[in-house]
């Protein structure tokens, strides 16, 4: 589960960033990380981060919680992935996995389009002259 969901970032980030014709930008790309962290414990939890030579900086982290249901532990996932993009901006995407579901959050994402809400209809009395 952890790996995919670290492989659906890694995907999402690199499906997203638009294609480079600048070679020096390419090259750093291939570089391996700069820094690396992993830890993890007998019971699955962990935490990772790294970051690139082209600034890229991935971190996620993986805690057991008590089920809703009060019968086992739930792994709840929580990462981050931000990047330089070729137009300079930094783009942030923040991310969390567990019982009420997956939610990701980037302000370069679009957003979800609300409904308005219904009102109830005005009923006027009519009047008989």
């Amino acid at each position: 589960m952890k790996f995919f969901v670290v492989a659906l970032s890694l995907f999402t980030v690199a499906a997203t960033a638009p294609a480079s014709p600048d070679p020096a930008i390419e090259a750093r790309r291939r570089l391996p990380a700069l820094e690396h962290e992993e830890i993890h414990d007998e019971y699955g939890q962990f935490a990772l981060r790294y970051v690139t030579a082209e600034g890229t900086v991935v971190s996620e982290r993986g805690r057991l919680v008590p089920s809703p249901d009060g019968t086992g532990y739930v792994m709840i996932l929580e990462g981050e992935v931000s990047y330089v993009g070729d137009d300079g901006q930094t783009y942030v995407t923040k991310y969390s996995a567990g019982p009420d579901g997956t939610h990701v959050e980037g302000s370069h994402l679009p957003v979800p389009v609300t409904a308005e809400p219904v009102h109830e209809p005005i009923v006027v009395a009519e009047t008989v002259l």
